[in-house]
């Protein structure tokens, strides 16, 4: 077991000198207000955001949708447990010196939620989206889930002697508890997140429709890996037993359950690791408070999943690294299979995960055994690898067959594909519009202090500035870490978790720098944290702990500003309607309303510029994928009157035309504007755009209009 005090030189150095812990307050405090500063938007105005989350009533019929659907929810995570314990009555795993039950549970119920994700994929390419078999998938893993609780009951949270809970400890998990109930609130009312509307929620939903996961007619996103979408169809099936509001609840709550349960992985593989009972908690609140991944959690975006699935790999990657075995191995394949089927940026982590398997076979040499070669270690741990490629594959490989190449949409200029509303130029475009994130493209020193303005200046909806909020808590630790490194003793865990965190962050800035692909790394960079700051002596441990939880203090601050200025209690509860909210919280939801309401059910509405809302919207509908107003641009640029562009309308069988129209009028920052024409031509377009859209409209405001083809 790696030692985790100092040498006896460094640890009294350290213990008898007060300067290295006074400096790391004067930088807490530092760090903190330039966060604060940043925070005007949320922070600064909670007072008056406060006010949203009064007025009306509190309770209402509603809420027994809220209680199916997220019953619906639970019901799927205890048949996970029981699918994943299933399997490792086969797959037998040794226990760690150290080993830890929360961290067993939560690995049994990944491993549940793994395999289920792929059952939903095949059943879906053989058109048995139904309720009647969602029941039956349910009762399949419910009864061994039932049993195996039994005896979690019986077993004890850590195979160690329990350590008192002090009374700052139960303030840790006050405020470990915080984001993670306001995430379920957020979760259960419904959705208004962009790519939620746009893919995440809008793809399971209308694959149950068709009943199949064939494709959906364009929809670009239907092609992509949807691992943690399939758990989505499964809980709206089971929800709509009851209703399509349970439906929806069901659906966003079992994507917030990945968020407790990555908590409960970052505890567990904490104290297998030997970081004191205070330590893990401290490490499970870095992660919790991040306010990005409250919004990811409670939005049914799919990267708080993600991270824990890249969580397991790489704590599955250092016990394969401590014991390289077939079943080590296995582990290694099923997160990182997993992760794969969820979304194609995993592939940074099996390159993270290729070098530290090269670097175990160069330690394999100092090895007494001899089944500890070097060859054995690379066949062992690239095979895992290669098997982890080989269960994510199906998705993959179906999207192959359909477009000419396994990564469409993405990267067509290497490796070329076709679908239609999709084509080079758009690839290119989607590209060249993710590496704006971080603001490196016009910008360069970004690249050097990236670790400062993400920690400090991060804001949600800002490209340049990763569009999303960290909070100081990483940087604070990021010194101690790396001063650990270089003098210190760590554990071996804490070495690679460090490592694959580092090779990670390096893919993630020179690719696209938004801060919800960070989170994968963010669990293991806690940990690597916790164990740096338990290198050091007591007395710096007792400063560093309330500096850590001051800065996870303002972050929460920040989840709790953005849970009020949307105010979901109310509509959780039952007490405000769906419609009152969405017409709360989306500025567009009047116009949607008319169109649900007054426009025949077979008309064809044509988006433009509507974040490609395909969810809340009951008629059929056209629209292109993420460039919303492509088709307008040609063809406008394409007709030579209005009739002409009337025409082209209807001759795509669009009864009415939805748009945002607010900038497409403006000169200088509209869409439709070619700037190598001349302003008189691009004016006449914009005018014939401007009959198109607003002409006769029979619901506009100074924002949108809503037009009928006559």
């Amino acid at each position: 077991m790696a030692s985790y005090t100092l040498a006896d030189s460094n640890q009294t150095k350290l213990n008898g000198s007060g300067g290295i812990a006074a400096a790391f307050a004067v930088f807490a405090v530092v760090c903190i207000a330039a966060f604060l500063a940043y925070r005007g938007e949320d922070i600064g105005k909670i007072g008056t955001l406060v006010g949203n989350l009064g007025g009306g009533s509190w309770f209402g019929s509603g809420s027994v949708d809220s209680l199916i659907g997220g019953i619906a929810a639970g019901l799927i995570l205890i048949a996970w447990f029981g699918i994943g314990t299933l399997v490792f009555r086969y797959l037998k795993v040794e226990r760690a010196e150290n080993h830890s039950h929360v961290l067993e549970l939560v690995r049994n119920i990944a491993v549940g939620a793994a395999i289920t994700s792929l059952v939903w994929f095949f059943l879906g390419l053989g058109g048995f989206y139904i309720p009647a078999l969602a029941g039956m998938v349910l009762l399949f893993g419910f009864v061994d889930g039932v049993i195996g609780l039994t005896r979690v009951r019986e077993a004890k949270a850590e195979s160690r002697v329990p350590e008192s809970a002090g009374m700052f400890d139960k303030v840790l998990l006050l405020l470990i508890a915080v984001p993670v109930l306001l995430a379920l609130i957020s979760a259960i009312a419904p959705p208004t997140a962009k790519d939620s509307l746009l893919y995440h929620f809008s793809v399971p939903k209308a694959f149950i429709a068709q009943g199949s996961s064939a494709y959906i007619e364009g929809n670009i996103a239907s092609y992509l890996a949807l691992g943690t979408e399939m758990q989505i169809v499964w809980a709206r099936l089971l929800g709509s037993f009851y209703s399509e509001r349970a439906a929806e609840v069901a659906g966003s709550v079992v994507v917030w359950l990945f968020f407790p349960l990555l908590l409960a992985s970052v505890f567990g593989w904490a104290r297998e690791t030997n970081i004191s009972r205070r330590w893990s908690l401290i490490a499970v609140l870095m992660v919790a408070s991040v306010p990005t991944a409250y919004h990811i959690s409670s939005s049914g975006y799919i990267d708080v999943a993600l991270a824990l699935f890249v969580t397991l790999a790489i704590y599955s990657l250092c016990r394969w690294w401590r014991e390289p075995s077939n079943t080590t191995a296995m582990l290694v394949a099923i997160f990182v299979g997993a992760a794969l089927g969820m979304k194609l940026t995993t592939a940074f982590v099996i390159a993270a995960f290729a070098l530290v398997v090269l670097l175990r076979a160069r330690n394999a040499n100092e090895e007494q055994a001899g089944s500890l070669r070097s060859g054995r270690i690379v066949a062992l741990g690239f095979g895992a690898l290669l098997l982890a490629g080989v269960f994510a594959s199906p998705t993959y490989i179906r999207t192959w067959i359909a477009t000419g190449s396994p990564v469409f949409p993405f990267y067509m200029s290497i490796w070329p594909g076709k679908a239609e509303g999709w084509d080079v130029e758009r690839s290119n475009l989607f590209q060249g519009m993710n590496s704006q994130y971080g603001g490196a493209d016009v910008d360069k020193t970004r690249y050097l202090t990236a670790p400062i303005v993400v920690s400090i200046a991060a804001q949600p909806e800002e490209p340049k500035n990763y569009d999303g909020v960290l909070g100081v808590a990483f940087l604070l630790g990021l010194p101690l870490l790396i001063f650990a490194l270089w003098k210190l003793e760590l554990p071996v865990e804490a070495k690679i978790a460090a490592g694959v965190a580092g090779i990670m962050f390096a893919f993630w800035l020179f690719s696209s720098a938004q801060l919800r692909y960070l989170l994968p790394i963010v669990p293991a960079l806690a940990i690597a944290i916790a164990a740096s700051v338990e290198a050091f002596g007591e007395r710096f441990r007792n400063i560093a702990q309330y500096a850590f939880a001051a800065s996870s203090l303002v972050a929460i601050a920040t989840t709790f500003a953005w849970f009020s200025q949307k105010a979901p209690l109310r509509v959780a509860l039952g007490g405000e309607t769906r419609d009152e909210y969405l017409v709360r919280n989306l500025d567009y939801y009047p116009f949607y309303q008319t169109v649900n309401s007054e426009a025949p059910t077979d008309a064809k509405v044509w988006l433009i510029n509507m974040r490609r809302d395909t969810y809340h919207i009951t008629r059929p509908v056209f629209s292109d994928y993420l460039f919303e107003d492509w088709t307008l641009r040609k063809f406008v640029w394409e007709s030579n009157s209005i009739a002409e562009l009337r025409s082209k309308a209807k001759a795509m069988g669009v009864g009415y035309v939805l748009a945002r129209h607010d900038f497409l009028f403006n000169f200088d920052r509209s869409t439709l504007v070619d700037e190598k024409k001349s302003r008189s031509e691009n004016e006449a377009k914009l005018r014939m755009a401007k009959e198109l859209l607003l002409d006769g409209a029979v619901k506009s405001d100074a924002k949108f209009s809503l037009v009928k083809l006559n």
